[in-house]
């Protein structure tokens, strides 16, 4: 696959050539939205030296930031002034996915042959590379997409499993394997098996486990380590109370709206702006509905039900939502974002949207219910980092007890699944479904701050 990924790159630069450029530069990570680690390829045309190789690196971090960076004249940079030729301009693009930052190109042009028209037309061949990228990153995720489905299959009969996807030694885990004492043991075995085989295969013999070869798309194959069945009952993850106090809020809303056109009389402008804002949260309401059915008809509480999702749409749709039981404490919400300070423009991240609304709206409901009345605003602040995004929802409320944090920080959330998880719980719960964690500070008479932090890829 990634030899079709390379060709097609090369086709591009190929058709770059004919804008004459002095020199063009490709720096792709074939890592994107997979792990931790960089898989940094170059490809180039045209001139090339040791201070271009310099800029590769030093641009690589800048153009997280940037869409576009276009110097006019390569004189005006000290970092492009070793390029042995000074009468020239330079053009930089970032190769960005649904998935996160993947790279960038950047070109120089003589000053006599850079003009509006090549510039375009530089870009538009830019964004073909991105097209291909964002394909191959696409298959790539298809991958964890269905790892993380087998694993999730197993989870639900309790069941431990990890697998190992070769050759890029991506982990997917579901939270019984997380949950195992010797979990760390074996992981350290996994790892030393990786560095000598013939020696550290025989300390796997500590472990009772089933290992079964599995096959992935782009003939990528992968190895799965299913455990004995987890003793205790399996309890069923149902969210029924949270679905009806949801519903009934958005419910009540249109009700009201609807009540105030029934009184109104005739038809009229304020009639039909009536009918509008009826439309909005009838719409809000189709669209959660939405989403819980496609948790729900898929399998129950799996990552089958994963899409690319938009934090920051989904805390203010939220936020939208609760702002009237906020303003009958005469309590304001602020919803504070960094999006785009680490290259995530769009905030955009891969889980459940159902679940994700549910525990941001458990977040603020948390949060109104514990501030007084006529409080302090309601603080909501969203980071988009380099490997992973976070929510914090800070209140000024009546804070909590060291012990009751204790117990709060302690709490599994298959301890409360008796009859439907709720509040904190519930958001504990969606933190292990996305891999994530919930971080919880608190002063008792001073308030509280609880901090979901989940990796864009779960």
């Amino acid at each position: 696959m990634w030899t079709d990924i390379e060709s097609n790159i090369r086709t591009i630069l190929d058709t770059i050539d004919f804008l004459d450029p002095v020199s063009v530069r490709v720096i792709v990570n074939r890592n994107a939205g997979r792990n931790d680690t960089e898989d940094l390829r170059l490809y180039s045309l045209g001139r090339t030296n040791n201070a271009f190789e310099a800029i590769d690196s030093r641009f690589y971090g800048i153009m997280r930031t940037q869409k576009v960076l276009q110097i006019p004249s390569i004189k005006q940079s000290t970092l492009l002034s070793s390029l042995l030729f000074t009468e020239g301009s330079a053009i930089f693009f970032p190769l960005n996915s649904h998935f996160g930052y993947c790279g960038f190109i950047w070109a120089c042009f003589r000053a006599d042959t850079f003009t509006e028209k090549i510039s375009d037309s530089f870009i538009g061949c830019c964004e073909w590379v991105e097209m291909v990228m964002q394909r191959w990153l696409e298959s790539e995720f298809s991958i964890q997409y269905q790892a993380n489905q087998y694993v999730d299959l197993l989870e639900r009969l309790n069941i431990p499993a990890l697998i190992l996807v070769n050759p890029d030694r991506l982990l997917i885990s579901n939270p019984s394997f997380e949950g195992m004492k010797d979990k760390e043991a074996f992981l350290t075995v996994l790892r030393q098996e990786a560095e000598n085989k013939e020696e550290m295969g025989k300390h796997f013999s500590d472990f009772d486990f089933i290992l079964k070869k599995i096959d992935f798309p782009n003939e990528q194959s992968g190895r799965i380590y299913i455990f004995p069945h987890v003793g205790g009952d399996v309890r069923e993850i149902r969210f029924g109370e949270n679905e009806i106090q949801y519903y009934h809020l958005l419910v009540q809303k249109a009700l009201g709206t609807l009540a105030l056109f029934e009184s109104s009389g005739e038809l009229s402008n304020l009639q039909k702006n009536y009918i509008d804002k009826t439309e909005s949260p009838l719409n809000r309401l189709e669209a959660l509905f939405g989403f819980g059915s496609k948790h729900y008809q898929r399998t129950e509480n799996a990552a089958m039900s994963f899409e690319v999702v938009s934090v920051t749409d989904i805390a203010r749709e939220v936020i939208y939502d609760m702002a009237a039981v906020a303003r009958n404490k005469r309590i304001e919400i602020e919803l504070d974002t960094e999006s785009g300070t680490k290259g995530r423009t769009a905030g955009n991240a891969v889980g459940d949207p159902w679940l994700l609304t549910l525990a941001v709206f458990d977040l603020l409901d948390n949060a109104i219910h514990f501030t007084p009345m006529d409080g302090k605003p309601i603080s909501v602040r969203i980071a988009y980092n380099e490997n992973d995004w976070s929510l914090s929802v800070e209140d000024s409320g009546t804070g909590i007890s060291p012990l009751d944090l204790e117990r709060m920080q302690a709490l599994n959330y298959a301890e409360a699944a008796g009859s439907g998880l709720q509040g904190i719980a519930l958001v504990k719960y969606v933190a292990k479904i996305h891999k994530g964690r919930l971080d919880i500070e608190s002063r008792l008479g001073k308030g509280s701050i609880f901090t979901l932090t989940v990796p864009y890829f779960s």
